[in-house]
């Protein structure tokens, strides 16, 4: 297994151990003062970290419920342009518009879903990788295809709106209506991934011995010759997933070390003085 902590008990984060051999020092007064110190200041090593998702993943549910509500509610209140503009043509605005809202709601999903990764949250991130996206792409694609259809239908369609079947009104309510049944179902797969993973509070894959182990254990197939391609793309995957968090779990730890040596610096340098002012005293 893949450690960042020695092989003694850690002494409150990694990379530090019970015995301190960096504190050793002449003076037992400075060792016991900074010792008590890093007691007070080091947190529990590991801990669950929730994604902070929901009430976003909510918000695109209700958008989604009122752009379907807004189709069917238009047509009636926005009868022969009393709203400035044709009732289809406020749709289309309704529906483009909500693309920008999209748009930045997942733009702040995948930072949080970059910021769990990054916390050691590595299988959670592939699970909900694809559903998160989903919503924002069903959006994008029934931008282009409303942007067809619209065209379909003017030039087989009456200047009334009446076309074969249905009206124009009525293809655009059915077609709306369609992709906010899709997106509420993606969404709340999405949602119910996310409530469970907070409500079960797991810790880092990282810290798990069988997944770290998993990671560097190779394929074995009974048949000579034979590549599973799907299995060696996940656990490249995975391995790339490890050395990104392992980097930036690095970094963060070199960023503590150098903290806490300057702490350590000037804490030092106070009980010095203190002892001096003592002595002449």
């Amino acid at each position: 297994m893949v450690s960042l902590a020695s092989n003694t008990h850690s002494g409150g984060f990694f990379g530090f151990s019970d015995e301190r051999p960096i504190l050793q020092s002449s003076n037992s007064d400075d060792d016991e003062l900074i010792a008590d110190h890093i007691q007070l200041v080091a947190g529990p090593e590991v801990s669950h970290q929730p994604i902070k998702a929901t009430w976003a993943i909510l918000l695109i549910k209700l958008l989604y419920i009122a752009l379907c509500a807004s189709a069917y509610i238009v047509p009636i209140f926005c009868k022969d342009k009393q709203c400035g503009e044709d009732s289809i043509s406020l749709t289309l605005y309704i529906h483009g518009g909500m693309w920008f809202v999209l748009f930045l709601l997942d733009r702040y999903l995948q930072y949080r879903h970059d910021e769990s990764r990054l916390l050691g949250y590595l299988e959670f991130y592939r699970r909900t990788k694809n559903v998160r996206r989903l919503p924002f792409l069903i959006n994008s694609g029934a931008n282009a295809v409303l942007m067809v259809v619209i065209k379909v239908l003017d030039s087989h369609c009456t200047k009334s709106g009446h076309c074969k079947y249905l009206t124009k009104t009525e293809y655009i309510q059915l077609l709306v209506s369609i992709e906010c049944v899709i997106a509420l179902i993606a969404l709340a797969v999405y949602l119910a991934r996310v409530c469970l993973f907070n409500l079960n509070r797991p810790l880092p894959d990282v810290t798990q011995e069988e997944l770290m182990t998993s990671f560097v254990n190779s394929h074995s197939s009974a048949d000579i010759g034979f590549r599973d391609e799907n299995y060696i793309d996940q656990v490249m995957e995975k391995q790339a997933d490890l050395i990104r968090y392992l980097r930036q779990h690095t970094e963060s730890l070199a960023r503590r070390n150098l903290a806490l040596s300057e702490e350590i610096g000037r804490l030092k340098s106070v009980s010095h003085i203190t002892t001096s002012i003592n002595g002449h005293l």
